[in-house]
């Protein structure tokens, strides 16, 4: 079974880029979105299910987050009456750290689990935006969240209705840039052994892969203006791996060194080209 066409522009051509005994990743060659096809239905849950499985599961996740929170919790100040909305709030970390430094928060979370552990927090969740009053956030966030999306453009108008007048959409996702390069590689690369195996851990394909053009066209024909896309912070060390803490050291090494090397190709090209692992983007309404 195939999807009848592109998530985001709804063109029913595409090449195949990946292709598993299992799914395939394709391209669309209309707007050149990545996305598995077919969609895999039961990735969402089943993602949600093992990280939300039990406390510790989740605390090691959210510790090691903190890093990709970070830039957004220096820059961005509490503006208007300070209202933050978070989509896919998870356990709630990334709001309890917005609410300390003075903003008024609430979360939507999909994940029973997920909003339970963030509700024993004090923190308010809501279960869709499509509940959520028009004009009632300063700033909505999505970390990691629409690589999720079945309906991208149509979600995104949503969350750009609950915004207010001037508010803003922030957004991070996975860098279709960064991640085919990274898979290509690892198919060549059999030696030095570890190297190897962290090059296979590098990359990883969701049901939907943003590249920066087909994100920054997402915010744009769902109705932001403004919008402008940077090299997002990578988190520290494996968060969705427990992994040793001496080979955590050389990942975050590893990802420090990327970082670098990102940030020094975005500012040669004036942030025309971003190499980043991860990509962010924000746009006004």
């Amino acid at each position: 079974m195939t999807t009848a066409g592109c998530p985001l522009c709804g063109a029913p051509r595409r090449r195949d880029v990946v292709s598993t005994g299992e799914w395939r990743l394709v391209r669309c060659l209309g707007c050149g979105l990545y996305y598995r096809n077919p969609p895999p239905a039961e990735v969402l849950r089943r993602h949600y299910e093992t990280i939300y499985e039990d406390d510790s599961t989740s605390d090691y996740i959210d510790e090691r987050r903190r890093a990709v929170f970070a830039p957004f919790l220096k820059d961005f100040r509490p503006r208007g009456r300070s209202r933050l909305l978070d989509i896919g709030c998870g356990s709630g970390e990334f709001l309890t750290l917005a609410r300390e430094r003075g903003w008024s928060v609430e979360g939507v979370e999909v994940s029973p689990r997920g909003a339970a552990l963030a509700r024993r927090r004090g923190l308010v969740v809501h279960a869709a935006v499509e509940d959520l009053p028009d004009d009632a956030y300063d700033v909505v966030t999505l970390w990691n969240v629409i690589d999720f999306f079945s309906r991208p453009l149509e979600q995104m108008r949503q969350i750009r209705r609950v915004l207010a007048p001037s508010g803003a959409a922030v957004v991070r996702a996975p860098n279709a840039v960064f991640q085919l390069a990274a898979w290509r590689l690892s198919r060549v690369l059999v030696w030095p052994a570890p190297l190897a195996s962290l090059m296979r851990d590098a990359y990883f394909f969701q049901p939907l892969v943003w590249s920066p053009r087909t994100l920054r066209r997402l915010l744009e024909d769902a109705g932001f203006i403004g919008v402008r896309l940077w090299n997002s912070e990578p988190s520290w060390g494996d968060p969705y791996h427990a992994a040793s803490r001496g080979r955590e050291h050389v990942v975050s090494l590893v990802k420090q060194g990327l970082r670098a090397l990102a940030q020094a190709v975005a500012l040669a090209s004036r942030r025309r080209v971003l190499i980043g692992s991860s990509i962010s983007a924000s746009g006004q309404k």
